[in-house]
């Protein structure tokens, strides 16, 4: 199958290129000049974006790219607009003209955080504006294309030497010595990179659309899954300091009570991600 990957230079885009490659797809990559793809493309200019899907014609597009900064996006709310909205809506449009399928990547932060785990049915109810941007993104994605997939996801992590997710920060805090302020009251489901990239794709192939809930099985606070991460990369624990999230003054506010049920995703291909212990055991092999 052809495939073309937006963002992949981004960790899940790496994932996923891996994860298509592995298998025999034909896969395409496409980003910002910067991260050296085969096709250059700007979400913020559509017109770029339809050059590279109508140059590959792909079967299928998974868009892994995003403004993800989440106080970023509180901090230019119409860029965002533009990346996490507009963007994925007008792909979208695009991809029904050439005839690829597209798989959307959507985020726990469209809910509140206030009666987490959440399913694929629970109303969302986003308090921040990434979270009213992504799910603009999928509401425009799923409102255009009848066989749209939107899988929702939350704290992907990876070892990405170019990336920042929270073990990569982790990582690098220990390695110098330097404190690091770790939130109590935030939960979610940590998601190892590599599995969303195999479970995107087998949703992909088993033709399956709408929302999926695809998350690590284990719900834990961030401070909580850091102490894994110590645990498993043998590290000292005392350069971890467990604050609230209030402590940390952010501009955005973040959904606390949160994670993601996966109950739909066993039904309908019968697993489910791995739990925060394995994952971090497979990752530990990596450095």
């Amino acid at each position: 199958m052809k495939i073309l990957i937006i963002g992949s230079g981004g960790q899940i885009g790496k994932a996923v290129s891996a994860a298509a490659g592995a298998l025999g797809h034909q896969v395409f990559g496409a980003d910002i000049k910067s991260a050296g793809a085969r096709f250059a493309l700007d979400l913020a200019d559509m017109g770029s974006v339809g050059k590279v899907v109508e140059a590959v014609k792909p079967e299928l597009t998974a868009l892994c790219s995003a403004m993800t900064y989440v106080d970023g996006c509180e901090k230019e709310p119409d860029l965002a607009w533009k990346i996490n909205a507009q963007a994925p809506g007008g792909l979208a449009a695009v991809c029904l003209d050439t005839g690829s399928r597209l798989v959307y990547l959507s985020t726990e932060y469209i809910f509140d955080g206030k009666n987490g785990p959440y399913s694929e049915t629970d109303p969302v109810n986003p308090i921040s504006v990434y979270g009213r941007t992504k799910l603009e993104g999928e509401v425009r994605v799923l409102g255009r294309m009848k066989d749209a997939l939107s899988i929702r996801t939350t704290v992907v992590y990876s070892f990405d030497r170019a990336g920042n997710n929270f073990i990569m920060q982790l990582i690098d805090s220990s390695s110098r010595g330097v404190e690091m302020k770790v939130p109590l009251d935030q939960y979610s489901n940590p998601t190892y990179a590599p599995e969303l990239a195999d479970f995107i794709l087998e949703l992909s192939m088993a033709g399956k659309s709408g929302v999926y809930n695809v998350a690590g099985a284990d719900r834990l606070n961030r401070y909580e899954f850091a102490l894994k991460a110590c645990e498993a990369f043998g590290f000292k624990k005392d350069f971890l300091k467990p604050v609230t999230t209030a402590e940390l003054k952010q501009p955005a506010p973040r959904p606390l009570n949160a994670g993601l049920k996966m109950d739909k995703l066993l039904a309908d291909i019968g697993k489910a991600p791995a739990g925060a212990d394995k994952n971090l055991k497979f990752l530990r092999q990596k450095f």
